[in-house]
């Protein structure tokens, strides 16, 4: 009996230890399966990445490899995300998904870093950055598959372009605010360099015509006409209009008498807007109205903000519908599905014709502020600042830009935006003396359409102008147009009066 007990302990032992071993067995199984999945998870995430790491992209010089580092990624990409054609970064991290048209943050420090986006551009301000951290940053992208369309240098600001298949890069170095801007949208139509600039002058003279535009209330308006060597034209703005169709036929007449003889169809190879104010763009939607089929245009160059934000702003732009932006992008579309559409970033440089015009501040440049954050206020904030340089004379042209937007430009570019004309900013109403004085013109351009002899001397930076013994002339643009030839070296018999009064006329030079 006893032997029999013994057994069964024996065996009942034997069975508890049996079982306490496969449950470590499985324990231990299942353990190894979960770090094997998660393992494989991660493996599937970073495997290509790792591969050609940030850290570890080939020298630009070689393009062999890299063209078979961007294949890798692209193909990566694409298995992974159909609408991403962004290469991913392992410096991201992983539950990071970049949308298309976004980018990796790269080497920019992420304590100094702020973002922005805008519908599908995407804006990142690096602030505390140097030039090494701006040239890494381009390198990594030009690594990645980008290609360098364009660069250029003011002073010790610092300005590049990329491009790929379908993304657009404008990336800008500020010495003086130790400030990196790099904004990445849809890649759309190109602006023209020195090296897309063909064409065949026919020897024409160039000429500015300032527009005189209807005395509407409320309105100022501001419309310029430059006619280039070639016969063709660049459009800034337009002013108002008006219902009576007086402002469009106007324009219509500039450009026919001004075309070469025989024109049936005046050529106009740009149009600039500043800005999106009706009184600004109200002429070029009137003037589209009545006579689109009559004049073939050939690029359209505006940067303006997004719709909610203009409402926000300017809640008026949308009540009228003869002078507002929605009339004005609907126009486009409309009219004009041929035009190249161009949306400028301050340091680009652009080459019409005879003209080159040099983009020195849009309303990107405000950021880290933004309308969101009330940084930027009113659309005259927005307004672009740029020069346009024919015949070896620089025209500086601010719309109704102001202080913020010209303090920027004084800042960074300094001497550099040293011109020979100087656009009133806001129709007089804005500037800076510090601005003006740079600047330091030998004319100056008054788009005020209504009679405002007062409104020269309105602030202290018109009357720097005033008193400035290097102005020679002040044209407003009260009473008619005024045409004047490019460059501009008037003899003093030719000015009748420095400051212009109702009662100035203005010396009429031919116009063939």
């Amino acid at each position: 009996m006893k032997k029999i007990v013994s057994i069964l302990i024996c065996v009942c032992l034997i069975t508890v230890v049996f079982s306490a071993c496969n449950k470590k067995v499985d324990t231990s199984h299942e353990t190894d399966d979960s770090n094997s999945k998660y393992e494989v998870s991660e493996l599937d995430n970073n495997t290509s990445i790792n591969n050609s790491s940030t850290e570890s992209f080939p020298n630009t010089s070689s393009k062999t490899d890299i063209s078979s580092d961007v294949t890798s990624l692209e193909n990566f990409n694409s298995s992974k995300n159909e609408n991403s054609s962004l290469p991913e970064d392992s410096s991201q991290t992983n539950d990071v998904q970049l949308e298309k048209y976004e980018l990796p943050d790269y080497n920019l420090d992420s304590i100094y870093l702020s973002k922005f986006k805008e519908n599908n551009r995407y804006i990142k301000v690096l602030t505390e950055a140097e030039i090494n951290d701006f040239n890494s940053y381009a390198n990594k992208l030009i690594a990645t598959g980008f290609t360098k369309y364009d660069e250029n240098k003011i002073n010790n600001c610092q300005f590049m372009t990329l491009i790929n298949k379908d993304t657009f890069v404008s990336m800008s170095y500020m010495a003086s605010e130790k400030k990196i801007k790099v904004v990445s949208e849809p890649l759309g139509a190109l602006y023209p360099r020195a090296v897309d600039n063909n064409y065949t002058s026919i020897g024409m003279q160039s000429l500015f015509t300032g527009m005189k535009n209807q005395n509407r209330p409320i309105y100022s308006g501001m419309g310029f006409v430059i006619r280039l060597d070639d016969g063709s034209f660049i459009i800034i703005d337009g002013g108002g209009g008006d219902r009576n169709h007086i402002d469009s036929n106007n324009l219509l007449n500039i450009l026919k008498e001004q075309s070469p003889k025989g024109t049936t169809k005046p050529v106009i190879s740009a149009w600039i807007f500043t800005h999106c104010h009706d009184d600004h763009i109200g002429v070029f939607n009137a003037f589209s109205d009545d006579f689109h089929d009559q004049v073939e245009i050939k690029q359209i160059y505006y940067s303006f903000p997004l719709d909610k934000d203009i409402r926000k702003a300017s809640s008026f732009m949308f009540d009228d519908d003869y002078y507002s932006y929605p009339n004005f992008k609907s126009i486009i579309k409309a009219y004009y599905s041929n035009a190249d559409i161009i949306r400028p970033h301050s340091g680009e440089r652009y080459y019409i014709k005879n003209a080159v015009i040099e983009m020195l501040f849009t309303y990107d440049d405000h950021f880290p502020n933004s309308f969101e954050y009330g940084g930027i206020g009113n659309l005259n904030t927005t307004s672009l600042i740029f020069t346009i340089t024919i015949g070896g004379q620089k025209m500086m042209i601010t719309g109704d830009a102001e202080t913020a937007g010209m303090n920027i430009v004084t800042k960074n570019f300094g001497n550099y935006i040293k011109s020979d004309f100087l656009q009133l900013a806001h129709h007089g109403q804005n500037g800076t003396e510090s601005f003006y004085s740079t600047v330091n013109p030998k004319y100056v351009l008054m788009p005020i359409s209504h009679v405002d002899e007062n409104r020269v001397y309105g602030n202290l930076a018109n009357l720097w102008l005033v008193e400035s013994v290097n102005v020679r002339q002040f044209i407003s643009f009260w009473n008619q147009n005024v045409t004047i030839p490019l460059p501009y070296n008037p003899t003093d018999a030719q000015i009748y009066d420095r400051i212009p009064n109702r009662n100035t006329k203005y010396y009429e030079y031919p116009l063939h």
